[in-house]
C-alpha cells in the first residue's frame, strides 16, 4: 500500500462469522445472514490464532471482517467506507457488553488485512510474551471509536462464567504479561477500572453473576496462586476448572473471592444488586457515548 490511504467499503469486502461453542451461536448467525446475506462461517476450530486463519483462507477478498459468534451487529456498520492509512493491517469497533456495558476489544467487530492475519502468530501460536491471550499488540492493529454490536456472552452459566474468567486474567495483565511482583497499582488504569467494573457488575442480567464469578476468580488464579495464566487461551482447561465451579453457591463463591482479592492482593470489589448494577450500566453507556462525540468533534476540528 505504501504511503497511499485505501478507501475500504465495508459492503464490498467478505464477512466470516467465528463460532465455537457458543449456546447463542445460531440465533446470531440466523441474525447476521439476515444484515449481510454475503457472510461465511467458520465453526468448530480450536484456538483463536488458528480459527482466525480459517477465517482469512475462507476469505475471497484481500481485506475481510469477523464477527464472534456472540455478537449482535448493527446493519449500519456495513454501510461504512473506512479511510485505511499506511501501515495499518487491522481495525477493531469495540462492542458494548449486555453484562455490565463496557465498550472496548472484547467482543469487537473486526477488518483484517488477510495478508496479516495469515502471517501473524498469537495466541496457541504466539512466539512472543504479549502475544500470548490476545491479539491487540500486533504492529498494525488499530483500535476504532464508535460501537455497532452488543455482545451477548451469557447465554448459559458456563459462557458467562469464561467470559468473566477469560477477561479477569487479561485485566490482570500488563502489556500482555503478568508482571514478576504483581499488584493492582500496576495494572493500567483501564484494565483496573474493566476488572473492577467484570468483577462487581451484571447482577441484573440472566447469568450476570456467573461472569462476575468468572472475573474474580480469573484474577486471583493468575495473581495469587502459581497457576499458568496462559491457559486462559486453551478452552478445554477452562472447561476443567468450570467443573469445579458449576455446582457452586455463585453468590457464596462471589463472597469469598470478594474477600480474597481484597486479602490477597488488595484489590476491592463489591456485588451491585440488581437495580444498583443496571443504573451503573446505564451511567457507563452514557460515559462512552459522551467520550465518543467529544472525540468525534475533535478530530473533525483538527481536520478543518
Amino acid at each position: 500500500m505504501g504511503n497511499q490511504i485505501e478507501q475500504l467499503n465495508l459492503a464490498e469486502i467478505d464477512c466470516i462469522f467465528i463460532s465455537y461453542d457458543e449456546p447463542n451461536a445460531e440465533a446470531n448467525w440466523a441474525d447476521l445472514r439476515s444484515k449481510c446475506m454475503w457472510a461465511e462461517r467458520v465453526h468448530g476450530v480450536k484456538g483463536s490464532d488458528e480459527c482466525h486463519k480459517a477465517a482469512a483462507n475462507l476469505s475471497t477478498t484481500d481485506w475481510f471482517i469477523t464477527v464472534d459468534a456472540d455478537n449482535i451487529v448493527d446493519s449500519k456498520f456495513f454501510d461504512q467506507t473506512i479511510s485505511v492509512p499506511a501501515g495499518a493491517r487491522a481495525f477493531s469497533w469495540p462492542g458494548v457488553n449486555v453484562i455490565n456495558g463496557l465498550q472496548y476489544g472484547n467482543g469487537s467487530l473486526k477488518v483484517w488485512h488477510k495478508d496479516f492475519v495469515l502471517g501473524m502468530r498469537t495466541h496457541e501460536a504466539a512466539d512472543s510474551a504479549n502475544g500470548q491471550v490476545d491479539f491487540c499488540w500486533e504492529d498494525g492493529y488499530r483500535p476504532m471509536i464508535e460501537s455497532y454490536s452488543v455482545t451477548y456472552p451469557n447465554a448459559s452459566p458456563f459462557q458467562a462464567w469464561r467470559a468473566g474468567f477469560r477477561e479477569g486474567v487479561k485485566m490482570s495483565l500488563v502489556d500482555g504479561v503478568l508482571p514478576a511482583d504483581p499488584a493492582p497499582s500496576k495494572l493500567h488504569w483501564h484494565n483496573l477500572h474493566r476488572l473492577k467494573v467484570w468483577s462487581s457488575i451484571g447482577a441484573h442480567v440472566p447469568n450476570g453473576v456467573w461472569a462476575m464469578l468468572g472475573a474474580r476468580q480469573g484474577c486471583w488464579m493468575t495473581n495469587c496462586t502459581d497457576w499458568n495464566y496462559v491457559d486462559v487461551r486453551d478452552f478445554d482447561k477452562l472447561k476443567e476448572i468450570w467443573t469445579g465451579v458449576k455446582s457452586v453457591d455463585v453468590m457464596d463463591e462471589l463472597n469469598r473471592y470478594e474477600t480474597l482479592l481484597e486479602q490477597d492482593w488488595g484489590l476491592k470489589v463489591t456485588t451491585l444488586n440488581a437495580v444498583s448494577s443496571q443504573f451503573v450500566v446505564e451511567t457507563i453507556k452514557d460515559q462512552y457515548q459522551q467520550a465518543v462525540e467529544q472525540i468525534t468533534w475533535t478530530l473533525r476540528k483538527n481536520a478543518i
